[in-house]
């Protein structure tokens, strides 16, 4: 616990303590001094205990916010964080295999220099590049080396309110610029610099994805077998990913510990077939092999937190096997996080890491005393109710997260995993036997028949369970505070249930109580809000008038008729608010010949004018105005905007074009007027 508060501290203090002038002096002096302190103090008696245990917190702490701060890339003096927003020419590694959007190929590199007026120089961080679309773009690969010629963009704040922050998430992978590049702007110099063993694996990934879409696997099909056997994700639609979210089915998308465990057994039963378990010799090499399969195992599926966990976590038990020890699953998986964490202390940041190990101490903690609950008469019952109960433990561990994260909560879960767990169990078996049946064509083919007709039936079951009434929670929306509350109760509850400690019962009370008192406050708040918001959603005009938890949003068809753009810029601001009632109203049918519509607000008067408003259009007085929105590239001059409206703020939507937003800015600045542009600054929020 004291390793983890200081990577977390490290992290999220880290400018702090860098810009400051005491703390990276202080810093090395207190972890050398609290490690020498160790030795002296470690043979206190028990009842002083104490006195050892502040040096060893003290080093604990110390050492995780250094690690953090050492492993903080954007620190070194050559980070291109630290560059101007002006041209440079760089040599760049692609860090990963280029992943195909809709309009670009997206690929993530690493900076290895920098040419600035002809001279190299050094330059080191990571970079995120849009390549445009063509023959060149479309074949880089793993470790190719790019001379790019392109200004840096800064990662942008989040542009609309309780949006998804992806500027965190991107400078949790220790990402800091991003920057599109046209197809003269970049030369692939022929030049491969990658690892040769991740050469090797992504190769080695390709080939076998290749061997599932040759022999008659593709679609959906494909999609939801390659990322459950190999965690090839980047073909998944995220309809399908609806599905399995809403059905409590989403973690068999990812491979998980359940995956590893199944290889891990596999190559365990083909090893002692073999006979390597009957000498010491061959238990040795048995060991080596099974360690070594599980971090090539870790390495093909993409090194995810909850593969890295899983893996970690076996080879430590494999070790123990081997030296006839006895292994103890908490420290199992404080040593395998603790490892994690030195390698990489950014993990801690990332959703998988930590949904995957409160997952698996969900299932240690509590799967056996809900066991215990009851004692089935038959194994097909007995079946059914440990997978039932590893369900429910699990997701009784993980479920104030699943709140915070992704606002929902999935009824059918247990239903759903009683169907989806065997057979994803089996779907990696029969997978996995395709792989190894590549060079007998015929026999592959009918294996891989069989693998299409069990995912088709495993997707289907998944779109059944997720278009039941009332199949997802959603919209639930709680803080970081509530967040902590709730795993409060959870605890406290479970050392009432088997400490028999009356003390549980009063905390997760209290716990209760304060996440009540925030709850009750929030819904005073939510009922008295009113706000109008003009969001930013490239290329559209979009308004919401909020009274209240009611509200009316503005919208063209497009976006209307758009789930996953509704969800990612619109939604999670209307969860956060606390709507009950959406009226959704289409621009698109709005009938205003004019140009004009006037935005119902109290006594609050806010004016759009659109395409359809005619300069011709001449008004004898003036209509004093709070705000006017300019959208759709509006063709009325600014001037005539200032002496019709005299408003107070003039908002530029993001509907309108560079070109014509620049001119208004322009034009604003000359006459001194007040404005907003959305596009550059984010969302508009007014607030009475």
């Amino acid at each position: 616990m004291p390793f983890t508060i200081g990577v977390i501290a490290g992290i999220y203090l880290g400018d702090f303590i860098i810009s400051s002038a005491v703390f990276p002096l202080l810093l090395p002096l207190i972890l050398i001094g609290s490690f020498t302190l160790l030795p002296l103090t470690e043979k206190m008696p028990y009842q002083r205990r104490w006195v050892y245990g502040i040096p060893l917190h003290t080093f604990l702490l110390t050492a995780g916010i250094s690690i953090s701060l050492v492993n903080t890339e954007r620190f070194y003096p050559n980070h291109i964080s630290r560059l101007d927003e002006k041209p440079y020419q760089f040599i760049v590694k692609a860090a990963r295999n280029t992943i195909e959007k809709e309009k670009s190929f997206r690929l993530e590199t690493e900076v290895i220099c920098k040419y600035e007026n002809g001279e190299q120089k050094n330059a080191t961080g990571k970079l995120i590049l849009y390549l445009q679309k063509d023959s060149v773009s479309s074949t880089i690969k793993y470790g190719d080396v790019l001379l790019i010629n392109t200004t840096l963009q800064q990662l942008r704040e989040t542009q609309n309110p309780a949006q998804f922050n992806y500027k965190k998430f991107l400078l949790f992978h220790q990402i800091t610029r991003q920057t599109y590049i046209p197809s003269g702007s970049f030369v692939f110099t022929g030049v491969n610099k990658g690892n040769p063993v991740f050469k090797w694996i992504y190769n080695s990934r390709d080939f076998m994805l290749n061997i599932l879409r040759k022999h008659g696997l593709e679609g959906r099909e494909f999609a939801v077998g390659a990322a459950l056997i190999l965690g090839y994700t980047d073909e998944l639609d995220p309809e399908i990913m609806r599905a399995y979210a809403g059905s409590g089915a989403l973690h068999v998308l990812s491979v998980s510990g359940l995956h590893v465990g199944i290889m891990y057994m596999v190559v365990a039963f083909f090893l002692s077939a073999l006979g390597f378990d009957k000498t010491r010799r061959g238990t040795i090499v048995m060991a080596i092999i099974l360690i070594l399969f599980l971090i090539l195992y870790a390495m093909i599926t993409g090194l995810s937190p909850s593969v890295l966990r899983a893996s970690v976590m076996f080879c430590f038990i494999v070790g123990a096997k081997f030296r006839n020890c006895h292994t103890n699953i908490y420290n199992t998986l404080a040593v395998s996080a603790i490892c994690l964490l030195i390698y990489d202390p950014y993990l801690i940041m990332q959703v998988g890491f930590q949904l995957s190990y409160l997952a698996v101490i969900g299932i240690v903690a509590i799967q056996p005393l809900l066991v215990d609950l009851w004692e089935p008469k038959t194994k097909m019952m007995k079946w059914v109710w440990e997978i039932t109960c590893v369900s429910v433990a699990a997701q009784i561990a993980t479920v104030p997260l699943g709140f915070l994260y992704f606002h929902q909560f999935p009824v059918y879960f247990m239903i759903s995993n009683l169907i989806v767990i065997p057979l994803s169990t089996g779907i990696l078996y029969v997978g996995l036997a395709t792989l190894l049946s590549a060079f007998i064509p015929t026999v592959c083919d009918y294996l891989t028949l069989i693998l299409k007709w069990m995912i088709w039936i495993l997707n289907k079951s998944v779109e059944i369970t997720e278009a039941l009434p009332y199949s997802v929670l959603g919209g639930i929306d709680i803080s970081i505070i509530e967040t902590w509350m709730l795993y409060m109760v959870v605890l406290a509850l479970f050392v009432f249930f088997t400490q028999k400690k009356i003390a549980g019962l009063y905390v997760s009370l209290i716990a209760l109580l304060i996440i009540s008192v925030t709850q009750f406050i929030e819904t005073v708040e939510q009922n008295s809000q009113q706000q109008f918001i003009v969001y930013n959603v490239a290329g559209t005009a979009v308004y919401d008038v909020i009274r209240g938890r009611r509200n009316q949003f503005y919208a063209p068809t497009e976006l209307i008729n758009d789930k996953d753009k509704m969800l990612f810029n619109i939604e999670h601001n209307w969860w956060k608010v606390g709507l009950e009632k959406q009226e959704i109203i289409n621009l698109d049918s709005l009938q205003s010949h004019s140009g004009l519509y006037c935005f119902p607000l109290n006594d609050k008067k806010i004016i759009t004018v659109n395409n359809r408003y005619s300069s011709e259009l001449i008004y004898s007085g003036t209509l004093k105005t709070d705000y006017v929105i300019l959208s759709q590239n509006t063709t009325l001059p600014i001037e005539q905007v200032a002496k019709y409206f005299s408003p107070k703020l003039i908002i530029f939507d993001s509907s309108n074009s560079t070109k014509m937003r620049n001119k208004w800015i322009k034009q604003c600045t000359k006459l001194k007027l007040k404005f907003y542009d959305v596009v550059e600054q984010g969302a508009f929020v007014a607030e009475f």
